[in-house]
């Protein structure tokens, strides 16, 4: 077997190969954004949840990713040979997508807010009560979902789904999908290398479950309750990036082991260390589950030479 062989799979495609990828999801999002933006002007649809121009703009600036959530699973449609990508998107039992969406948002919320809770009691934030607009709350919710929903898309579903074909470790398919959704997010307000270890740390997080569960909802909803629970929850940057509504806001900002005043919760170090521990449990069970089934495989195996 030639080094080829080994690094690379059989049914392997030149258009899987990592620069190209970039490449490819790289002009698709440009069409998604074309899409959003010019052809269904999805930035004017804040106005359907608020007539507050600053609030309705902020909506409609999230909910221009509804273009990635279109262009994207367009880009493998188009292509047959792209169509088993779609998978993750589309699991065997429907009941998954719900499952993993209420998974994704309470770890989601979980992980954040105990973040900030950190953040609470090393004295870096306090907050006072804003108040609850149900309207704009339920279009946050919805443009964050598009959103998050849309990275995913790019990053977990699109360029990790394409590398998984053509590279036999899991490692470039993971790894450099993260590379992407961190070059994604340098250009935000507040770059630091604490936030720019943290983007990529919950890129591998992101990446795990959807390479453990294949189930890309589970990714979706806790990057979607990742991002609301800061911004619009809290008031706190969406790395880098403030909301002009929130339910409570920050009275207290200074930065410390939990919070960056810049980048928002990920651009902590606290915030990097908490997304590592969730990646070395992640893989720690499903390092044990692998175990577990290969035991009962074996078994099986014996049982069934004794029958023979």
């Amino acid at each position: 077997m030639n080094i080829k062989e080994k690094l690379l799979r059989k049914e392997r495609s030149w258009t899987d190969i990592l620069l190209l990828v970039f490449i490819q999801a790289y002009l698709w999002m440009q069409l998604g954004g074309f899409l959003g933006q010019m052809v269904f002007q999805i930035d004017k649809w804040g106005y359907l949840f608020t007539s507050n121009a600053d609030v309705a703009a902020d909506i409609g600036t999230y909910l221009l990713s509804l273009g990635f959530c279109l262009s994207i699973p367009l880009g493998l449609l188009v292509f047959k040979k792209n169509r088993k990508l779609l998978k993750v998107l589309s699991p065997e039992k429907k009941t998954a997508i719900v499952t993993g969406s209420v998974l994704g948002l309470a770890s989601g919320f979980a992980l954040n807010a105990s973040i900030i809770a950190g953040a609470v009691l090393t004295g870096s934030l306090s907050f006072t009560f804003g108040s609850v607009q149900i309207l704009p709350l339920i279009g946050y919710l919805v443009a964050i979902l598009f959103q998050a929903g849309g990275e995913e898309l790019i990053c977990r579903m699109y360029i990790m789904g394409k590398l998984r074909r053509r590279y036999k470790s899991p490692v470039v398919a993971i790894v450099g999908n993260c590379l992407f959704f961190t070059i994604f997010h340098l250009g935000n307000p507040g770059i630091s290398a604490a936030s720019i270890l943290g983007v990529f740390a919950a890129g591998i997080m992101f990446s795990l479950i959807v390479y453990y569960s294949e189930n890309i909802w589970i990714a979706i909803g806790m990057h979607t309750a990742w991002n609301f629970t800061q911004t619009v929850l809290f008031g706190l940057p969406n790395s880098g990036i403030s909301a002009p509504y929130s339910v409570f806001k920050a009275e207290k900002a200074t930065s410390g082991l939990c919070f960056d005043t810049g980048f928002g919760v990920e651009g902590s170090w606290g915030a990097v260390i908490a997304i590592v521990l969730v990646i070395a449990a992640l893989y720690m069970i499903n390092r044990k589950r692998r175990a577990q089934n290969r035991q009962i495989l074996t078994v099986d195996e014996r049982q069934t030479l004794e029958m023979v």
